[in-house]
């Protein structure tokens, strides 16, 4: 089986651990590194907790530190949502036992594109900093790139907003731009799809939470995970639809459109047309996602995360006051973008 070459940049992040989780799981991938971005939190704590994950796996994938600036001026992050750690109601250690390699992010990406040339996906579930980066220092990437798979954008809205503006795209806009204007194939999984179908009910992360030690796992960082914007409680699930669509592309019906951002608002238009160099995510199939959910997890009794069971028994975050919280960090957001 001929295995698919990854860079997977992530900022985790609760929606990204869970991502993680299955990818390094998963055989039919070949992940040549782990980036991580600064976006739902401080780069730091993202970094701490992408090699935690490394650890709770099992695996020996090598983690880099992105960029600390942002081609916005923006500061926005999403720890109302994923808490100062990043990882929900989890708990993340201090310390890990994988660290991060000690080179420049754009220069360790690099070095995987120019020994592995146009073999290489580099899936985006975070900002595009970190592969904006990568433009700017070594241009000639972009011919080194078989292709871009990203969750975000939301030319379309999604059902609660439809003039939503996509945080991984508002909070670095100009970056995104410049992966719009290298020409790259990319493939979108806008923010629509996560939250409007590949989303989780209470019933199916209470299945999640009774199938093994990676769903105590899951179910443990979605106590905070609730989606503010809807009124029945839902986990939106954008960066594992993201990652599903690597070996499952039919779970989706696409359209070519050639893409533009407004990097002030961040605001993602889509003009559809057979010319475009993205191919964006229309519509997903609900029932086969959800399948490949729990088959998936299924298949990963054997993974043991001692420090789990140490946890699971914590006091968990009620919706109620949950929802109260993400009132309050969507204020914040407002105010901020206000004063801009």
């Amino acid at each position: 089986m001929k295995k698919i070459k990854l860079i997977v940049d992530v900022d985790p992040g609760c929606d990204d651990a869970t991502a993680l989780c299955f990818l390094l799981n998963d055989p039919k991938y070949d992940i040549k590194l782990i980036s991580v971005s600064r976006g739902n939190i401080m780069l730091k704590n993202a970094v701490r907790n992408a090699c935690h994950i490394v650890d709770l796996m099992h695996k020996d994938v090598p983690v880099v530190a992105g960029y600390e600036q942002r081609f916005s001026d923006s500061t926005e992050d999403a720890t109302f949502l994923h808490t100062k750690d990043g990882l929900g109601g989890y708990k993340p250690p201090k310390t890990t036992k994988t660290q991060p390699i000690q080179k420049d992010c754009a220069d360790a990406m690099y070095e995987i594109l120019k020994k592995y040339p146009k073999q290489v996906t580099i899936l985006m579930i975070t900002p595009h900093t970190n592969l904006a980066h990568l433009l700017t220092k070594h241009p000639d990437a972009k011919k080194l790139i078989k292709r871009v798979v990203m969750e975000s954008g939301a030319p379309n809205g999604i059902k609660a907003n439809p003039n939503y503006c996509s945080f991984n795209i508002r909070v670095d806009a100009p970056a995104f731009k410049k992966t719009i204007d290298s020409g790259l194939p990319t493939v979108m999984i806008p923010s629509n799809i996560g939250r409007d179908e590949a989303y989780l009910t209470e019933k199916h992360v209470e299945r999640i939470k009774n199938t093994n030690d990676i769903g105590l796992f899951m179910a443990k960082t979605y106590e905070t995970y609730w989606e503010p914007n809807y009124e029945d409680p839902r986990i939106a699930c954008n960066d594992l639809a993201a990652a599903f669509y690597l070996e499952s592309p039919r779970l989706f019906k696409f359209k070519r459109a050639k893409i533009s951002v407004d990097t002030k608002t961040g605001k993602v238009t889509a003009d559809y047309t057979r010319k475009g160099n993205f191919r964006v995510a229309q519509v997903l199939n609900r029932r086969k996602f959800l399948n490949m959910i729990f088959k998936k997890l299924e298949q990963l009794n054997d993974i043991s995360i001692p420090e789990i069971h140490k946890q699971i028994n914590s006091k968990p975050v009620k919706h109620e006051t949950y929802k109260s919280l993400a009132m309050k960090g969507k204020e914040t957001t407002r105010r901020k973008t206000t004063k801009k």
